[in-house]
């Protein structure tokens, strides 16, 4: 193999180390109420930014993967990896900038009904990483938590109303609030249409709330425009959003304290393939039963996983050696070490949602804290962890062992009841 092809992988393999090993933030913008709802009010230009949500590229798969799961509650999504995710988009975004954004050329790249699925999906999670930010760390999707209990109750869809907001959130103090997401990526030269997206975002909002008790204290409208590295315009990429006051409570629909708790926990438990352990916390009934999982210890806290993936570990795609023996190149993959997905939660929390499937007493879920979040690399006995935990325990990442020899874990077991 030639100098000039070694380069060119090598060109790749730099291009998927950033992808996994990315880190990057965006400025946030609170913008008024009434500027966005007002016809002709005047956003630009936007206001200083109040803040930023800084993240890695795996805390990023970590709240895209949330925000799926609480919307589709199935089995099959466990099968489209947080590594799947980062490769398959890993060229979409430059994670070298000062602020995160696309890559030339990416805002289009995608056809129409795909590049806004894309969008969408991207600015789902950068609100869930908003409202972590903020210190949101239970979240469920709305309508469907909704739904669920208006049925039992009798309560007819509010009239007048189309759609619903993507989410309700719970912070340590017991507060609830509703979140509506919306965002797009900007053509070069373009500004991204910041107002209209809020605007719409306040009309799926408007309202919600007071059909709702325990009220929440109030709702967001966040949205989240990226930009190419190569736009001049002069914004960068951004989130942005507003908070209107909660309105007066109107015949609302009662929901368990615990609830959004529970959706928060039980579409993890999905993911991790629990199904069964998932449907018992979602509605409170059925008989638990009993788990052997493995458990990852990282400083003073341990982690009951599941296995998403098992890949031989990644040779250095750049070098000379490996490409001149390429009809022998993917057996050093096996001697090297084995790359390990896993999915998991906190073990304290498994131990306190033990006590919150099998009824609706839920004494120990509420009594749950958030914890302080970490997405640092950890070493273990014979590899690293690459990944991220959120404040709600939740864990996702990839387990990188070099032992030659012995290329699997011994992981340690333990057993849950769910």
């Amino acid at each position: 193999m030639t100098d000039a092809q070694v380069s060119q992988w090598g060109a790749v393999s730099r291009r998927v180390v950033r992808a996994f090993n990315g880190r990057s933030n965006l400025p946030v913008h609170e913008l008024a109420k009434a500027k966005v709802e007002k016809p002709h009010g005047r956003t630009r230009p936007l206001p200083k930014a109040s803040g930023n949500v800084q993240f890695s590229a795996w805390r990023l798969a970590h709240a895209v993967k949330k925000a799926d799961c609480l919307r589709w509650q199935t089995a099959p999504i466990r099968w489209v990896g947080a590594a799947g995710f980062l490769l398959e988009n890993g060229h979409l975004f430059d994670w070298t900038a000062s602020e995160w954004c696309l890559n030339d050329g990416m805002s289009s790249f995608y056809a129409d009904f795909s590049g806004s699925g894309m969008a969408g999906r991207i600015a789902q999670g950068m609100a869930l990483l908003f409202l972590e930010e903020k210190g949101y760390a239970y979240v469920g999707r709305f309508e469907t938590e909704w739904k669920q209990r208006a049925a039992t109750q009798n309560r007819q869809w509010p009239a007048g109303k189309t759609k619903a907001p993507d989410f309700i959130a719970e912070n340590g103090q017991k507060q609830w609030v509703l979140a509506e997401s919306k965002g797009g990526f900007s053509s070069p030269g373009k500004k991204p249409p910041i107002k209209g997206a809020l605007k719409d975002g306040l009309t799926q909002l408007d309202g919600w709330d007071k059909y709702i008790t325990p009220q929440p204290i109030k709702s967001f409208a966040i949205g989240t425009f990226l930009r190419e590295t190569g736009d001049t315009l002069g914004e960068t990429s951004l989130v942005a959003f507003v908070d209107p006051e909660p309105e007066v409570p109107e015949n609302p629909v009662e929901f368990p304290r615990d609830a959004v708790r529970r959706a928060n926990y039980a579409s993890w438990l999905s993911l991790m393939g629990l199904d069964g352990a998932a449907a018992r916390l979602r509605v409170g009934e059925g008989e638990p039963q009993r788990y052997e999982l493995p458990l990852l210890t990282m400083g003073e806290r341990q982690y009951a996983v599941s296995i998403a993936s098992v890949m031989p570990r990644h040779p250095d795609l750049s070098s000379r050696e490996l490409w001149r023996d390429w009809p022998f190149w993917p057996f050093p993959w096996f001697r090297d070490g084995i790359d390990i997905e896993l999915v998991g939660l906190d073990l304290k929390v498994l131990r306190a949602l033990s006590s919150a499937t099998p009824s609706v007493d839920a004494s120990e879920l509420m009594a749950l804290e958030p914890s302080e979040w970490r997405d640092a690399p950890a070493d273990l006995d014979g590899g690293t962890f690459y990944g991220s935990v959120f404040s709600d325990g939740s864990l996702l990442g990839e387990l990188r062992l070099r032992r030659p020899g012995k290329p699997f874990p011994d992981f340690e077991w333990t057993e849950v009841e769910l």
